[in-house]
């Protein structure tokens, strides 16, 4: 059963979805005085005048029509065209109405996708997740990860969690690997976030027992779900850590990756945008769906044509991985290590394993964001399946892994953290998956970027244009920009292999020592030796100038790492690239240190690069440091 009653009338029942033929089928036009007076009386003809981000003109016509996939009819395409059959609005000009059947309907048969549920909690879906968590206990590629994953060392504490008992703190006997449930959710600034969490003073009394009144909702759901899965001890970070003890703090971060990957099940609290909020009630549905419709739909049976309905949903029906906790750094890797995942998202209640990944409680299929599965850098548990692609590929294979690296660093961070120094720490496991696939140990891995690419990998740039704050790491590296960045395309490259032919060479690096334990995780400092062509020029606060004394300004785009540029007139351009494009780093000059980046600059037209050709001209390469 549909939540609201979803919109039908006479009008838009002229719009008939026929599914009798090999394929699903609608190709209809409507002019815009015909929109126009439909929309009168008609809520359907209503939202798709709205749906256009242009200004509708009385010559342009709506176009309805329909996408399928190997498996279901997805959706309703909806777009305006003007008079020579082109979109006029942005991209493709299309809207998408989400298609969906009831379990019951006549085309339930055809259409796999379902009505959302309002209540995460029901008795129904609790019981399919633990049917699906009893199941996935036999899949022997679940099996395997795990007890491979189990080698690592287990947390030093954990909570407690038995049937019809009180909670409380566990200490982990040494050499111990209970089975255990992990926590994944936003924190927030909650005052009951604050209560929950374990100190110095707290923390002999919590092994005697919690009391729930502490806890937010959000770890109150998660126990819940942990007893309903049949568990004894849940790890959540707030609880099992000590917070005002550094040195246990620093010791369980540096286990965070086996805490996660070693857990029998991670619970996600993905709908919760902080811990006081929980993420077992009800779902706002009429958020979720945003408008709904219902439209006929013809189809055949045994030879007779069977007449039903579909509905149309405004917005996505599965799970977009665009909830508030795929905002946060760290609940990156704690997806990614993730044998087993229980998602409760604002949609969906979704399952994942390495068998089996699919919604517990209605809508389409889960849209898990992969770019390139075939070369993921983002899923240990495929660490010897991209292996094998990356040996079979050859070049383009390894070309092929780096971009993926660099489309997760990008989406990486997108991502928010509190306190910015983490900025590695966050994404140490991804490092270490890439490492592993690319067979590459520790010391390759400098600060974010990766030495056997490095020149490619410096070509970074910042994305806002506001105020940068500044975190703990080298200037040359992505991780001393508090905000989004982006790295140059390598398609953009004539080589068919994309790899990078870089005027710029790599000479060598050095960085603080770090403890063994922190191999990804953290950079103070570290200074990188380049060998390349390097030219003073003068940058005038509106434009970069060949010398002071030279009017000649240079054709290229300059992007600089904090908004607003530099305040010094003398900056150094580094070339990286210097074929038909050119693409380098700005430098400011400083005493004793060296250099620093200061900006990112580019320049790819053909007339613009040659003057830059020239800018370099007659300057020996030469080998310099920049910290």
């Amino acid at each position: 059963m549909t939540p609201f009653r979803p919109h039908t009338c006479r009008k838009c029942r002229r719009i008939v979805i026929d599914g009798t033929g090999p394929e699903v089928d609608l190709s209809l036009e409507f002019s815009y005085r015909k929109v126009k007076k439909l929309s009168k009386d008609c809520k359907f003809f209503r939202w798709t005048l709205r749906s256009s981000a242009k200004r509708l003109r009385a010559s342009y016509k709506l176009s309805l029509s329909i996408s399928t996939d190997s498996e279901d009819l997805v959706y309703l395409n909806v777009g305006w065209m003007d008079e020579y059959d082109k979109h006029v609005s942005p991209g493709d000009g299309k809207r998408q109405l989400h298609i969906f059947s009831t379990e019951h309907g006549d085309a339930a048969e055809y259409i796999k996708s379902r009505p959302l549920t309002r209540s995460r909690a029901s008795s129904v879906t609790l019981e399919k997740c633990l049917e699906h968590y009893k199941s996935c206990l036999n899949h022997e590629m679940c099996k395997e990860a795990l007890r491979s994953n189990k080698r690592n060392t287990a947390p030093k504490s954990l909570l407690e969690i038995r049937q019809n008992s009180e909670l409380y703190l566990y200490t982990v006997p040494q050499g111990e690997n209970p089975l255990y449930a992990a926590l994944t959710y936003c924190w927030g600034n909650s005052q009951q976030q604050q209560n929950a969490k374990t100190t110095s003073e707290n923390v002999k009394n919590r092994h005697g027992g919690i009391d729930k009144r502490q806890l937010p909702q959000t770890i109150i759901d998660a126990v819940k779900i942990a007893r309903t899965l049949e568990l004894s001890y849940l790890w959540v970070d707030a609880l099992c850590i000590v917070q005002d003890n550094v040195l246990e703090q620093e010791s369980e971060m540096s286990k965070m990756e086996s805490i996660y990957s070693a857990a029998t099940i991670t619970i996600s609290a993905a709908s919760a945008n902080d811990s006081a909020e929980g993420f077992l009630g009800d779902r706002d549905l009429k958020k979720a769906y945003g408008n709904l419709f219902k439209l006929p739909y013809h189809n055949k049976r045994a030879g007779h044509v069977v007449k039903g309905w579909l509905l149309l949903s405004e917005h996505p029906i599965a799970d977009t991985y665009e909830e508030n906790i795929d905002k946060r750094a760290w609940t990156m890797q704690e997806d990614m290590l993730s044998v087993r995942l229980l998602r409760f998202g604002s949609k969906q209640t979704t399952w994942r394993c390495l068998h089996l990944s699919e919604s517990l409680d209605g809508g389409g299929y889960p849209m898990l964001k992969n770019k390139d599965p075939d070369f993921s850098v983002d899923d240990p548990h495929r660490k010897i399946e991209v292996q094998s692609n990356v040996s079979y590929s050859g070049s383009l294979g390894g070309s092929c892994v780096k971009i993926n690296w660099l489309d997760a660093v990008t989406e990486y961070t997108r991502r928010k953290l509190t306190i910015p120094s983490d900025r590695l720490p966050a994404c140490a496991a991804l490092a270490k998956n890439f490492g592993d696939i690319m067979g590459f140990d520790s010391s390759h891995y400098l600060a974010g970027l990766w030495k056997d690419d490095i020149c490619a990998q410096l070509l970074w740039r910042r994305l806002e244009a506001r105020q940068a704050e500044s975190t703990c790491g080298p200037s040359w590296s992505w991780s001393s920009i508090n905000g989004p960045v982006e790295f140059f395309e390598r398609y953009l490259l004539e080589d068919c292999n994309f790899e990078v032919d870089a005027a710029a060479k790599y000479v060598g690096s050095y960085r603080d020592s770090m403890p063994n334990d922190h191999k990804y995780s953290d950079v103070g400092s570290g200074r990188l030796q380049l060998n390349g062509r390097l030219k003073e020029a003068h940058w005038d606060s509106l434009s970069l100038r060949r010398s002071i004394s030279n009017v000649d300004v240079l054709p290229l785009r300059i992007y600089w790492d904090v908004s607003g540029g530099v305040s010094s007139r003398t900056v150094w351009c580094f070339e990286i690239i210097g074929s038909y494009i050119s693409l380098g780093l700005v430098l400011r000059r400083e005493k004793q240190k060296g250099y620093k980046r200061v900006g990112y600059f580019e320049c790819s037209m053909e007339e613009s690069t040659l003057a830059m050709k020239s800018f370099f001209d007659e300057t020996e390469p030469q080998t310099i440091e920049i910290y």
